[in-house]
């Protein structure tokens, strides 16, 4: 609209007996559109804003939530308040703090119920996904997340290879030797982090 607007500057002036007739019907055509996209835009923020307030009470009664002594009832629990709190939709852009506080309110449950790490973070990486793809520009947004996902996997792999390129200084040297060992659990550490990424690169290829 705005280049069709400087496009009419553009055109040259018309007869002076036709100039404000012409001008009032083109003014009346911007209007028309503005107003129809401001109530568009307004029903939207309405939208966003219900979603914001939905999310501050879940985020409450996850705050609050209690356990039993069945550990999979309780994930399942948990697992169920992450589902709703997707569907909840978007937010407004100047309330996505809650989105942190959500993340750091579900990493504290899972490590009262001892949740393995890897499963935890693909629960919270999926709930990601959801609000990624529920944006405006959903595709640059998920095509961001992407790119940045394969460079943490260039990332772990050089240093599984500078890790396994160390092992070979310790020529002669028992596997249960402090430093040997220190190196090992560290290339077992990084490659289930490589597997993590793996995971969520491929969990983001499916969203394509």
């Amino acid at each position: 609209m705005k280049k069709i607007q400087s496009d009419w500057k553009k055109i040259g002036h018309v007869p002076r007996k036709d100039s404000d007739k012409i001008w009032k019907q083109f003014k009346t055509a911007c209007n028309f559109y503005f107003d129809r996209l401001h109530a568009k835009r307004n029903e939207a923020n309405k939208e966003f804003i219900e979603a914001f307030k939905k999310k501050q009470e879940l985020l409450d009664t996850l705050k609050n939530i209690e356990f039993s002594d069945d550990k999979n009832k309780d994930l399942e629990k948990i697992k169920a308040h992450v589902n709703t709190w997707k569907n909840l939709g978007r937010v407004p852009n100047d309330k996505r703090f809650i989105e942190g506080k959500f993340n750091k309110t579900v990493d504290a449950l899972f490590s009262k119920l001892k949740i393995d790490k890897n499963e935890a973070e693909m629960i919270k990486f999926e709930t990601k996904l959801e609000t990624l793809n529920s944006n405006d520009d959903n595709n640059r947004s998920l095509d961001n997340e992407r790119s940045f996902i394969r460079k943490k996997i260039d990332e772990v792999k050089s240093q599984i290879n500078q890790l396994e390129n160390n092992l070979q200084f310790f020529t002669n040297v028992d596997d249960d030797n402090p430093l040997v060992k220190e190196v090992n659990d560290n290339i077992d550490k990084h490659k289930k982090e490589l597997k993590l990424w793996k995971t969520k690169l491929s969990k983001i290829k499916e969203l394509y």
